[in-house]
């Protein structure tokens, strides 16, 4: 069912078929396209109790219409009207305070501030959703939402941690998060998305595809997907690699030729303890594997997530020679 909302400038306003005519014309309009389609408003006046729903009669609907009312047929009109129905809810503002009390309860905020602080996090993940994701793959559970809040109450503390206690004492706390628990790595698809300026050192790169290789491609785990992304000269970087005698898919068969996700995926010369993918390439990457993690290292702002199934984990850090000290316990090549 496809749901719309209004809510009156004025409380003091009644309800009246006019009132809400400019989302019956686009409700319509949509209709006229889709007939399978059911549609609901949710709407607040105050002289209509909340949970009260209505249905349109003939002539609320041509009233409604207006000049608009000849571009439709009778029977599309009458199909319209049993399936639109009109849903009068509460006032915004109890809406909003109920949603605020929910997320206290079920998401165990801690105060009204950090319940408005998930409030933000949750519309903006839910609107990217909307926009990023085709009807009938528009779905959120319960979970979905509680490693939302826990990542972004993560990234919250991590940002203040590193400035309250400096940088170097933040880098030491990821480093313990990063430490591997086990003598064994699980086997899992990862994906590591590192930002990068135009200050990065190549050397660097190469120390933490090294770091990356030996920390991950152990055992059945499989080889780690790494995407950099800004200000990074790739060809230089691959180059840099085969120097080192660090072998890598790329998706690209041979020079010249057009990315391919399967040859990354499966490559025709397994054994290779890298798959460099670039990072405008992630989106054709996402329907041939399933990845189950995602690290993203960013300087400015997270990257955007392309692998919505996956546990993403987001942290901010000042140069991509950072990693090293994260993930290696090395000493970076100075601050860029």
């Amino acid at each position: 069912m496809r749901t719309f909302h209004i809510q009156v400038k004025h409380r003091s306003a009644s309800y009246a078929a006019s009132r809400i005519a400019p989302a019956v014309r686009q409700m319509i309009r949509q209709f006229s396209a889709d007939q399978g389609a059911r549609f609901a408003l949710y709407c607040y006046f105050p002289d209509r109790p909340p949970g009260q729903i209505i249905r349109l009669t003939r002539e609320e609907l041509e009233s409604s219409l207006g000049s608009l009312s000849d571009s439709y047929t009778s029977e599309l009109k009458d199909w319209f009207i049993k399936s639109f129905e009109v849903i009068f809810a509460p006032d915004f503002i109890a809406q909003f305070r109920s949603v605020l009390d929910h997320l206290k309860s079920v998401l165990r905020a801690r105060n009204e501030a950090e319940a408005l602080c998930w409030h933000a996090v949750i519309h903006g993940h839910l609107r990217d959703v909307i926009l990023g994701r085709p009807p009938g793959e528009r779905k959120v559970s319960l979970d979905d939402l509680r490693d939302l809040v826990h990542d972004a109450r993560a990234a919250v503390f991590e940002a203040s941690y590193a400035q309250v206690c400096g940088h170097e004492k933040y880098l030491k706390l990821l480093r313990e998060q990063y430490k591997s628990r086990t003598a064994n790595v699980p086997n899992r698809e990862r994906l590591f998305v590192i930002e990068c300026d135009d200050r990065v050192h190549i050397l660097d790169l190469v120390e933490i595809v090294t770091c990356l290789r030996d920390r991950y491609h152990v055992g059945d785990s499989p080889p780690p997907y790494i995407a950099f992304r800004g200000e990074v000269n790739l060809t230089h970087l691959k180059h840099a690699l085969w120097q080192e005698r660090i072998y890598f898919h790329d998706g690209f068969d041979y020079g010249g030729a057009d990315f391919n996700p399967d040859s990354l995926v499966s490559p025709p010369l397994p054994g290779y303890g890298v798959k460099l993918v670039e990072f405008k390439h992630l989106a054709e990457l996402s329907g041939c594997v399933r990845i189950h993690e995602v690290h993203d290292f960013y300087l400015r702002n997270p990257a955007t997530e392309f692998f919505s199934e996956a546990r993403a984990r987001h942290a901010v850090v000042e140069a991509p020679s950072d990693l090293r000290v994260i993930l290696g316990g090395k000493h970076g090549r100075g601050k860029r």
